[in-house]
């Protein structure tokens, strides 16, 4: 397809509806992992559009570079009641974080780059997220395999909200107090994506990840690293 006609095509808002199911595997020492079944809405306009979770507003495209503004959840959670270790039990809760920032894509024949800078605004200490990686899409026929690297940094502020043991904590559960500080966290992945018919798309994915030491060396933790899973089904119109 010629640029031209790719940016056509781009433009012209396009939905997508399905049904994703994920599950990722908790660091968290003693931990209930559950798998979560998501809807699935996607939307591609000219300016706006929604990709999963991520809201974003570009700045800059259609065309080979993609800039724009973001607005995200980090999906990480603690639930004291969904871990069986009777210290972790008596700790404080952690929640969903919202993120809003800016994101950049690069796309060439030699694959894809992305980029983005978020911060925190949903109370939870202020912290900053920042993502870069490079993946390359191999098409053969109806499927197209997606290998990726990359690497993710999180600040101080954003570990310890969900890693850190405050005194209070440390008080009430025995464990030793613990702020984390930054780090980053290399990952591998791959997405698998094959097309059924004209407008139906099933999905599926692996995502590898190393935890920084800052996230390691917490009382809470009892993993060196993450691996999460995700299949989904959906209809483009």
């Amino acid at each position: 397809m010629s640029a031209q006609a790719q940016s056509a095509a781009e433009q012209k808002p396009t939905w997508t509806l399905g049904i994703a199911a994920a599950w990722s595997p908790s660091p968290y020492r003693n931990y209930d992992n559950k798998a979560w079944p998501l809807p699935l809405v996607s939307y591609e306009g000219k300016s706006f559009y929604v990709r999963g979770a991520t809201i974003g507003y570009k700045l800059l495209g259609p065309g080979a570079d993609e800039l724009s503004l973001i607005v995200s959840p980090l999906g990480n959670r603690f639930r004291h009641d969904d871990s069986n270790d009777p210290q972790l039990r008596r700790l404080s809760d952690r929640d969903i974080s919202g993120l809003a920032g800016i994101a950049w894509r690069h796309r060439a024949d030699w694959g894809q780059v992305q980029a983005s800078a978020q911060k925190e605004f949903t109370g939870h200490g202020g912290g900053t997220a920042l993502d870069l990686n490079y993946g390359y899409p191999i098409t053969q026929g109806s499927l197209t395999l997606t290998p990726t690297v990359g690497v993710n940094y999180s600040n101080s502020a954003l570990n310890n909200y969900y890693y850190g043991i405050s005194a209070r904590d440390s008080l009430r559960s025995g464990l030793d107090t613990y702020r984390a500080g930054g780090g980053s966290s290399p990952y591998l992945g791959i997405t698998a994506i094959y097309r059924l018919s004209h407008s139906w798309v099933t999905s599926a994915g692996i995502r590898y990840a190393l935890l920084p030491n800052a996230v390691k060396d917490s009382p809470m933790v009892d993993a060196s690293q993450t691996h999460s899973y995700f299949v989904s089904l959906s209809y483009a119109f």
